[in-house]
């Protein structure tokens, strides 16, 4: 009975380290990070909170914005989009 006992703790624990392993693999891809701990998503214009950028025209000028702050930028009379 002790055999099968220790049988059934190796095997939890196996199963534990393989869930933690796969779990470090993959959380980084999920999040979008390339290991350097930037995000591969960020292209030329970053990514905030993990969000893409948005191109708003502001008083004549392209900006790149996270997507939580179009509200408030649309709300003081800029556009959607780059400038012309």
């Amino acid at each position: 009975m002790a055999r099968g006992r220790r049988f059934f703790l190796a095997a939890r624990v196996l199963t534990v380290a393989v869930a933690i392993a796969l779990t470090a693999w993959a959380l980084p891809a999920a999040f979008g990070s390339n290991g350097n701990g930037r995000s591969s998503a960020a292209g030329a214009y970053g990514n905030a909170y993990g969000l893409h950028r948005v191109a708003v025209c502001h008083k004549g000028h392209t900006i790149y914005i996270a997507p939580p702050a179009v509200t408030a930028h649309l709300a003081h009379g800029d556009t959607m989009g780059a400038c012309d």
